[in-house]
């Protein structure tokens, strides 16, 4: 095989997710490392992987994926000194200088939510890559062609701003799904009925722009639904001070001579 051996380090939702990938385009790994041997039991038999807790066979491959939390990576490449494989993590925020304890190294950042329990596709899904040298930027480029059909390199500024943009309209989405799913169990109602509008609504944003999909009370500068939902929020103060938030954000964008 073109690419070597391949080991990962971590047991986390991105590590599980490129292992499952990995062996669904019939690559097996060369080696999962798990610090702790209970752990790695479990591993294990979730991904029928060999399955390590010490660094030694890990030092044998030919590129490792640094698949932990990002202020995990510099504790993991303390213990690469020597290797003379290609090291890459993928953190989103972290510096690539941060492998620079090891010669070959780079980034293989996936823009993708990840779970353990979900079977997702990668063709779509884009990678941000990056390497210290151009030799190893083609081969991180084939090997990513493995995962997507959407490879970019990346340098660590652009990633970074990436990353930002990522949590606004990924984790706080998610976060404003989970409001509303609160708001709706209160009243016996399922967050489903809520799916054909927030999958329009994003359909629109992509096929259009933010600016021209955005709707609603805020938009329209309809003050009294405002302070409707105001009043309804008053024994909810969290969620009202987040409705508030952003209602006045958008009334500051769209409205600015008008007051709320």
């Amino acid at each position: 095989m073109q690419f070597g051996k391949i080991a990962i380090v971590g047991a986390g939702n991105v590590a599980y997710t490129l292992c499952k990938i990995l062996k669904h385009k019939e690559i097996n790994p060369f080696c999962v490392y798990v610090r702790n041997p209970e752990k790695a039991k479990e591993v294990h038999q979730d991904l029928q992987i060999e399955v390590v807790s010490e660094y030694k066979k890990v030092l044998e491959s030919d590129l490792v994926i640094i698949a932990v939390n990002d202020d995990s990576i510099s504790e993991v490449v303390s213990h690469f000194v020597d290797y003379k494989g290609l090291a890459v993590h993928v953190s989103g925020t972290k510096s690539s200088d941060l492998l620079n304890r090891v010669e070959r190294h780079g980034v293989f950042y996936p823009l993708q939510t990840m779970s353990k329990n979900r079977e997702i596709s990668f063709d779509d899904t884009p990678l941000l890559i990056y390497a210290n040298s151009e030799d190893d930027f083609e081969k991180l480029r084939d090997f990513a062609k493995i995962f997507s059909d959407k490879v970019l390199v990346c340098d660590d500024e652009r990633r970074k701003a990436i990353h930002l943009s990522a949590v606004f309209v990924s984790n706080f989405t998610d976060l404003m799904l989970g409001i509303g799913d609160k708001l709706l169990k209160i009243n016996d109602l399922p967050l489903e009925i809520m799916k054909p509008l927030v999958t329009e609504t994003v359909e629109k944003c992509f096929t259009d722009s933010p600016d021209n999909a955005l709707t609603g009370p805020a938009r329209r500068a309809d003050f009294a639904t405002i302070e409707a939902h105001e009043k309804m929020l008053s024994v909810y103060p969290k969620e009202r001070e987040i409705y508030k938030l952003l209602t006045d954000y958008i009334v500051e964008k769209y409205h600015e001579n008008e007051k709320l």
